[in-house]
């Protein structure tokens, strides 16, 4: 044995790593350094923590919706954009109008838990949808890392999107609110406040002009760019900017069909 080699082996001394950073720590960094936070999070993608915290607020400001803007008001404003676009009569309004009388108490408690469920799904699929980009392009990742980047993206804008919606419902009355577009962060509420009327599938494609929404694709090719080999953040950007446009097209679509939205 080589006592050089020997010696070195001894005296060398052992780095341990890094212990992951805790949930606090790691929200704030994805305000402040999101590109060094996302691959401290790739590194050990725990989202339980994270998870729990996007749910409860998505509960939370659903109830707050729910209970500043009654069934009804919302109900009506649907109602009467579909009889001014000619989507249904006004008899069929009134038929409406009656059955959502009955099913209004249960919105009121259910629509936050079905919310609850459907963000957990949307970042299952925003994961799923990244890693099937990522094994067609040969872009090295996993489904962990990507989830948990989807969460702390979605839970980052939603944080500060929430807090705003819940100021601006208590600041103003329910008749002066929208419900369909309660923030009003996008181009559509703009249009809307000067005065233009536009169709109800550019209407609802331009919600998706929006200050929040364009802020989450961001963070999001920023988060899958560290979690990933071969990808830089330009590409990343591309990809998620693409499947984005797809999405705001696909709801504008529904909702000109009168399907969503």
């Amino acid at each position: 044995m080589d006592p050089q080699l020997s010696y070195a082996s001894q005296t060398e001394p052992v780095v341990p790593a890094a212990a992951p950073r805790n949930f606090f720590s790691r929200l704030s960094g994805v305000y402040f350094a999101p590109g060094e936070t996302f691959q401290e999070i790739g590194g050990a993608p725990r989202v339980v923590v994270p998870l729990i915290v996007l749910v409860l607020l998505t509960l939370l400001s659903v109830y707050v919706f729910f209970d500043r803007m009654p069934m009804d008001k919302m109900m009506e404003q649907r109602l009467e954009q579909a009889v001014a676009s000619n989507q249904m009569t006004p008899e069929q309004a009134e038929q409406q109008r009656e059955g959502m009388k009955k099913f209004a108490p249960v919105m009121k408690y259910g629509a936050p838990l079905f919310a609850g469920i459907f963000v957990v799904i949307m970042t299952l699929v925003i994961a799923g949808l990244a890693k099937l980009v990522s094994m067609m392009m040969g872009i090295e990742n996993s489904f962990m890392p990507l989830w948990a980047v989807a969460i702390y993206a979605t839970l980052a804008v939603a944080i500060v999107s929430s807090v705003l919606f819940i100021i601006l419902v208590f600041l103003k009355s329910p008749e002066e609110i929208d419900a369909e577009n309660p923030v009003g962060s996008n181009l559509a509420a703009v249009l809307a406040m000067a005065g233009v009327t536009l169709p109800r599938f550019l209407k609802t494609f331009l919600t998706y002009v929006d200050l929040f929404f364009i802020w989450k694709i961001v963070l999001l090719a920023i988060g899958f760019a560290a979690v990933s080999r071969k990808l830089k953040t330009s590409t990343a950007l591309v990809y998620t900017s693409v499947v984005a446009l797809l999405f705001a097209l696909g709801a504008a679509a529904l909702a000109a069909l009168g399907i969503s939205g």
